[in-house]
């Protein structure tokens, strides 16, 4: 395979996670850097970034930003001593996918759980708040789950939670 059919390859791939990023709310230049940056052999400066995607400087800078809040990009120190901030895709999707469901989902856990203690208190002492009392406690279990959800997603591999989670399927079907 030559050199065209390697790079007609990664765009087709680079384009796929610009729709992916979309898919998800993000602009297109994430799914496209993040890209740039999975194929790259090196780690690559925000000059490098710029040249190799075509956007300014400016919009690279925040991109990374935002991929490195996403766990998909890392900072990396110059290899040649200078202050350039160089940039490396993070290829453990499993890893940046827990990083980002303890970071963001333990966040909604713990504000979800502080309103719904604070209203299960308050409707418990008000007469004809029932429904809306059956509703927060509800929603407290709800909540009460994701939380178990987020320390398994945290504690197990992904052949473990695919594992686990065909184990709970062929017991469902084993009862039917």
């Amino acid at each position: 395979m030559g050199d065209d059919e390697i790079n007609a390859a990664r765009e087709q791939v680079i384009t796929a996670m610009e729709r992916s990023a979309a898919e998800y709310g993000l602009p297109r230049s994430c799914g496209r850097l993040y890209g740039i940056l999975y194929f790259a052999e090196e780690p690559l400066s925000l000059d490098d970034l710029a040249d190799r995607s075509g956007y300014a400087k400016s919009t690279v800078s925040d991109i990374t930003r935002t991929l490195e809040d996403l766990y998909l990009v890392r900072q990396m120190s110059p290899p040649d001593g200078t202050r350039r901030s160089y940039f490396e895709a993070e290829r453990d999707l499993w890893y940046a996918f827990q990083s980002v469901a303890q970071e963001s989902g333990r966040r909604e856990v713990v504000l979800m759980r502080r309103a719904l203690n604070e209203a299960e208190t308050t409707l418990a002492d008000t007469d004809g708040a029932e429904t809306d009392l059956e509703r927060v406690r509800d929603l407290k279990t709800d909540y009460e789950q994701v939380s178990l959800m987020l320390d398994a997603l945290s504690e197990l591999s992904p052949e473990e939670l695919i594992d686990a989670l065909s184990q709970v399927a062929d017991d469902g079907l084993a009862e039917t």
